[in-house]
């Protein structure tokens, strides 16, 4: 806490943030937070956009899924893309990925691996999926922008409903935003 600042100061601070700045949602199942310490009511705005456009997304996109950072990404590429036995998929629409992506991933939009998709039972074979077997189907990293966007965590919701094991799906939920930020170099999309 600031020197000179009491918990009813910041209480005070946080409760009056929202009329200075526009309120977004939090996410989906939470439109605000607040809480209470010792009897004082301690708001957590947040400001610019908010939901249903801009989401915080959970750090687990599905159970079983293991969540994932910068350095696991450097392994996975080094260990698994690179020997052809997985891939890096950005899951943001064309036009987003052909502007910049991580180097290394291949673009499976989100809505491309929905069960009303009618191409989705050819997409799991492109993945190696053979007759429902997924014995031999590529290990999967899945990004979509960063941790306020749903496209990665959708689609990998969308193939585990599809049979995908969740030992072969990670979630690199901080995105190509969380990438960037590192100095990581991005590719143009292809």
């Amino acid at each position: 806490m600031p020197k000179g600042l009491s918990l009813t100061a910041v209480a005070v601070i946080a409760a009056t943030a929202p009329a200075l700045a526009q309120n977004a949602s939090i996410s989906q199942e939470r439109p605000s937070f607040q809480f209470s310490i010792n009897g004082t009511t301690v708001a957590i705005p947040r400001s610019g956009q908010g939901c249903p456009t801009s989401c915080i997304q959970p750090m687990q996109a599905a159970p079983g899924v293991a969540t994932i950072g910068e350095l696991e990404i450097l392994d996975f590429l080094e260990l698994f893309v690179s020997r052809s036995q997985g891939l890096l998929i950005d899951a943001r629409l064309p036009a987003r990925y052909g502007a910049g992506t991580i180097p290394g991933a291949v673009n499976v939009p989100s809505a491309t691996l929905r069960a009303d998709n009618p191409y989705r039972d050819d997409l799991l074979t492109a993945l190696g999926v053979r007759n429902g077997d997924f014995s031999a189907a590529f290990d999967l990293v899945l990004f979509g922008a960063g941790q306020d966007t749903a496209e990665a965590a959708e689609a990998l919701r969308s193939l585990v409903q599809a049979g995908y094991p969740t030992s072969k799906l990670k979630y690199y939920r901080g995105g190509l935003r969380s990438w960037s930020a590192m100095g990581l170099g991005t590719a143009t999309g292809q």
